[in-house]
């Protein structure tokens, strides 16, 4: 690693800025990867750009119809704030299991989106809630969608002088939950994991998504499970013409990795897991 500078900017504007001047570069948010990347000679850099005094992205925010998240809230705090406990329970449960109490201090969800790794804990919920990123350089602002972004990965994917600002997530009267397997001697790692966003009008299922990390390239969206459960009762979820659409999904996604017999049949108890999670939190196990 070697790096002649850590800069310090004070607001977005002047992180931008930074951006722009200073080349090399590269965007230190908690740092939990990209240190490791430096050490290891993946990344280089002459300038790491710590965002880490901009107040800008630090906020949670209640808006009329979503809630906003800056990028350099940490897991941490979204694990305790009241807004995000309220409205999106699958990303409580996902921060809770994001490593050891010291990383979920240190890590942001901006980091965890922008790495992009397959078994990044946050993407699978962020896709279940629709939720849209929002990315700043000084040559201007973009927002797409989070589906759009991960499903495009290679053209949309951040840009070099960009700087994810914000995740912005409608709220939503649904459930969610989220579960994800892992090696206990590394408790950062997913081995698989899904989320699911399920809303329930009379007993009948009227939204159903469901997300899967840890099997491909990206976590990804399963849209043919919606199709296959919509104005099912409840209970429907649980059965194996469910659990075994997803194992195929599984399948499919890996079916040339030494990894896939285990992910096709583990799939199955931890999407079940994830649901019996929502169903808890809101209440409605025995509907």
């Amino acid at each position: 690693m070697s790096i002649n500078e850590m800069l310090h900017p004070q607001s977005l504007e002047e992180s931008k800025e930074m951006l722009e001047s200073y080349k090399p570069s590269k965007i230190l948010a908690g740092g939990t990867d990209l240190v490791l990347d430096l050490r290891r000679g993946k990344l280089e850099a002459d300038y790491l750009i710590n965002l880490n005094r901009v107040k800008e992205l630090k906020n949670i925010e209640d808006r009329e119809t979503s809630i906003s998240i800056g990028s350099m809230v940490t897991f941490a705090e979204l694990k305790e704030n009241p807004l995000i406990k309220k409205h999106f329970s699958a990303l409580v449960d996902a921060a809770a299991s994001m490593g050891s109490p010291q990383i979920r201090n240190i890590a942001t969800i901006g980091g965890n989106i922008v790495n992009a790794a397959p078994a990044a804990d946050i993407i699978p919920c962020l896709l279940c809630f629709a939720g849209t990123l929002k990315f700043e350089s000084k040559s201007g602002r973009r927002e797409l969608s989070s589906i759009e972004y991960f499903n495009n990965y290679s053209r949309e994917g951040i840009k070099d002088k960009e700087i994810l600002t914000e995740i912005i997530l409608p709220k939503t009267k649904g459930l969610s939950g989220f579960y994800k397997l892992g090696k206990r001697n590394a408790l950062a790692i997913s081995r698989l994991s899904a989320a699911v966003n399920i809303n329930i009008v009379e007993s009948k299922i009227q939204v159903f998504k469901v997300a899967l990390g840890a099997v491909g390239k990206y976590p990804f969206l399963l849209e043919e499970i919606e199709k296959l459960v919509l104005n099912k009762e409840i209970n429907y979820i649980l059965q194996e013409d469910v659990t075994n659409l997803i194992s195929n999904v599984v399948y499919e996604s890996i079916k040339n990795r030494k990894t896939m017999p285990f992910k096709k049949e583990a799939v199955k108890g931890v999407y079940k897991e994830a649901v019996l999670r929502a169903l808890i939190c809101g209440g409605n196990l025995n509907e």
